[in-house]
Parts: structure tokens; C-alpha cells; sequence
């Protein structure tokens, strides 16, 4: 396993004698002397107006003399986009400068000291709270300043690492989330993600904690995604099991598009590590009638001690196999609790590592009885990009 992330790792073991700030202003002062006059075929009626100018690196306040709270809100505004089916929602033409501040949690307050700033450092980039609110996340898609914005986080980082009031702290762990947004999803903080699924008015919230190696099941896969688009339109069952519901993506997106007349029973389901997230997701979307328990295929006695053994008529199953043993459990458990005319819904990616590991549940499936009736294979995305996934429908074969 890789050593853990540290921000302050950006920062150079030589002491830093100069803020980066302050090198910016005196090379913007050499500048000045190299200006060359404006040719007489220049069209001034081209040039974009102050409002439409974007702003750099150099345009951020300067860590050693703005206020903690104007960092603070740069650093706020600097954050990613809320993330939609995968997606960054930056520059949505429904998204108001509004909306977007109150998504960040900086408050009108915020924005006014910050304003104050820029009048009083005679910015004329930045002279609006449309301004502030628009041009400074726009910097987080620059890529061509990644390195001034690194720096300029961890100059914030060495300026405030000995504080240890309630702001320091506030600064100091949105800069290290700013530099860890940047080394890509593994480094990630924890998150609240969005998913939004056509036919379904409710977006669906899912937390998220920070990914490591061994809590793949507290991440939302593509797979997920995929299946929850799907079964929003298959029939309704009486009794619906999801098998190993990981963050609750599909088990949420079939209760909220599938229990509305109540006649549903739905379980959502995973191993004892995961659940605790499992259900604070279920509460998180107000589903007060949906069950999140444990099931251990390995001994699901626990479970059916509990809520008994009648069987299901739907199950739903998403991105299942993660070792050679899973394919054999996952059988053992559509074998035991698929009611006899009873259906499955199982959206798996296509990886490579993992290719004998589905030839095996291929063949168990046809092994024990288990038909299947349908099968897309398709194309779509998670946070690494895009990916092959194949969809099937799964009955017991004397139903046909």
C-alpha cells in the first residue's frame, strides 16, 4: 500500500524567506517597464471588458496580509463543483453565482470582507460578488496554473500550520482538501456525491468517506449508476433484496421510484463494515420504510434468524466480484433466497483482472439452474473514466 498522503509534503524543507505572493507583485512591477505602445491598427472595441477578463493565481489575495476570513472564503470558493452522476456540475447555464455560494457554505458576510479586500488592493477584476463568486472557482480548472495554485495553497499551509484556533483550523483543512482534490479521487477527502436518474424527479444524496484499499464497498461505482438507471422502469416486487448495497445507490433508486403505494419490502444489504454508512445514506434520502442490515453470504444465518426465510421476487446486484471467492457466494446466495419466479438484475464491469473470476459465476449460473433471459453489454463512467459493463436479467430456468 502506498504511503499515506500528506499536504505539508508539498512544501520544500528550505525555509520559505518570501511569500510567493510578493514574488508575483514584484515581477507584475518589472513588468510595468516593458510595456510597449499599442499599434495604430489596434481594435480597442475587441478588447474584453473588465467583467469578461478571467482572473490568475496573482489575482488571489496575499496570504500575508489578507485576513484569515478572506482566505478562508477564496479557499471556499476554490472548491470543486458538486459532482453529478460522475460529472463536475461547473458552469451549469441553470447554476446562479447564488446557488453555487450557498453549495460552498460561504454566506454573504464572507463575500463582503472579501470584497473590501479587492477595493482596498484596487482590483478591478473582481468588484462584484458575481465577480468573486464566478472567476475565483474558475481558477480550479486551469490547469495551466496548477503549480502557482499548489503553491499558493501551501504557502496558506506553512502561514497558518502553527495556529490553533477554531479559523486556523478551518483554513488549514480546506487548503490540504484544495490540494488533495488535486491528486486525483484516491486522495480524496470524504464527500457527499449527487446522483440524478432520468424518470426521477428526487436527486439522491450518497456520503462518501475518503477511499482506501479496504473500504472499496463505502465507494459508488459505475455499476451502480447503470443499474439504478435500469430498474427504475421494471415492475414492482412485493419482497426486493439487494445483494451487497456498498454506498445504497440502486436499493435507494428502487425505493424511491418503486414503494411509493407502500406494498413493497426492501432490504438493502452488506457486510458489517459498511453498514453503518449504508444506513445513514437510506436516511440521509428519507426512506423511513427501507431496511439496511447486514448479510454475511459467507453465513447468512444472522440474517434470515431475524427476518426469516421467505424468498424474494426481486433481486438487485451491482459490481459484486472482488476475489476468486465471490462468484461461488454470490450463487449460494441468488440460490437461496430468489423466490421460484423470481428475477435478477445484475449490472457487472467488464476488468480484466477479474475476467476468470465471471467465467466462473458464468458457470455457476448455469450450474445451478439459474437462466439467463437477457444481456446488453454496454459503455459508461466512473470517477476513472470510462468503462465496458454488462447487464443481465437472471431467472430460475423452470420459469421459462
Amino acid at each position: 500500500m502506498a504511503d499515506s498522503f500528506d499536504p505539508l509534503d508539498f512544501i520544500s524543507s528550505n525555509a520559505v524567506t518570501k511569500s510567493n505572493n510578493i514574488d508575483f507583485l514584484e515581477r507584475a512591477d518589472q513588468d510595468t517597464n516593458n510595456v510597449q505602445p499599442l499599434s495604430d491598427d489596434f481594435d480597442v472595441d475587441a478588447w474584453p471588458s473588465e467583467g469578461e477578463v478571467p482572473i490568475q493565481p496573482l489575482d488571489l489575495p496575499c496570504v500575508q496580509y489578507a485576513a484569515p476570513d478572506v482566505i478562508l472564503t477564496v479557499l471556499k470558493l476554490l472548491q470543486p463543483a458538486t459532482q453529478v452522476n460522475f460529472k463536475s456540475a461547473e458552469g451549469k447555464n441553470d447554476e446562479t453565482w447564488e446557488k453555487m455560494c450557498n453549495e460552498k457554505g460561504v454566506t454573504e458576510s464572507m463575500l463582503q470582507l472579501t470584497l473590501k479586500y479587492y477595493e482596498q488592493w484596487i482590483n478591478n477584476l473582481l468588484r462584484s460578488y458575481s465577480d468573486l463568486c464566478t472567476k475565483i472557482p474558475a481558477l480550479y480548472h486551469n490547469r495551466s496554473s496548477e503549480s502557482e495554485l499548489l503553491n499558493y495553497f501551501t504557502t496558506i499551509l506553512s502561514k497558518y500550520e502553527t495556529s490553533s484556533n477554531e479559523l486556523a483550523n478551518q483554513i488549514l483543512q480546506q487548503a490540504s482538501s484544495r490540494i488533495s482534490e488535486r491528486c486525483g479521487r484516491t486522495a480524496q477527502p470524504s464527500m457527499t456525491r449527487t446522483f440524478k436518474l432520468e424518470g426521477l424527479d428526487t436527486s439522491i444524496k450518497l456520503y462518501e468517506p475518503a477511499l482506501t484499499s479496504d473500504n472499496l464497498g463505502l465507494k459508488t461505482w459505475g455499476s451502480s449508476l447503470m443499474l439504478s438507471q435500469k430498474i427504475i422502469g421494471i415492475p414492482a416486487g412485493k419482497r426486493v433484496l439487494e445483494l451487497g448495497s456498498g454506498t445504497g445507490l440502486v436499493g435507494i433508486s428502487y425505493a424511491l421510484t418503486h414503494s411509493i403505494n407502500g406494498d413493497s419490502v426492501i432490504f438493502l444489504t452488506d457486510l458489517p463494515e459498511i453498514l453503518p454508512n449504508l444506513q445513514y445514506n437510506v436516511r440521509l434520502n428519507n426512506l423511513n420504510d427501507v431496511t439496511a442490515d447486514v448479510l454475511d453470504w459467507t453465513d447468512p444465518l444472522s440474517f434470515t434468524e431475524k427476518y426469516g426465510n421467505e424468498p424474494f421476487d426481486t433481486i438487485v446486484i451491482a459490481d459484486p466480484i472482488y476475489s476468486p471467492q465471490h462468484p461461488i457466494w454470490l450463487v449460494d446466495m441468488i440460490v437461496k433466497f430468489l423466490s421460484e419466479n423470481g428475477k435478477v438484475y445484475l449490472q457487472i464491469p467488464i476488468r480484466p483482472k477479474y475476467e476468470s473470476e465471471r467465467e466462473l459465476l458464468w458457470k455457476l449460473l448455469e450450474e445451478n439452474d439459474l437462466n439467463v433471459i437477457a444481456e446488453v453489454q454496454e459503455k459508461g463512467k466512473d470517477d476513472w473514466g470510462d468503462v465496458d459493463y454488462l447487464y443481465k436479467e437472471i431467472t430460475r430456468l423452470h420459469t421459462l
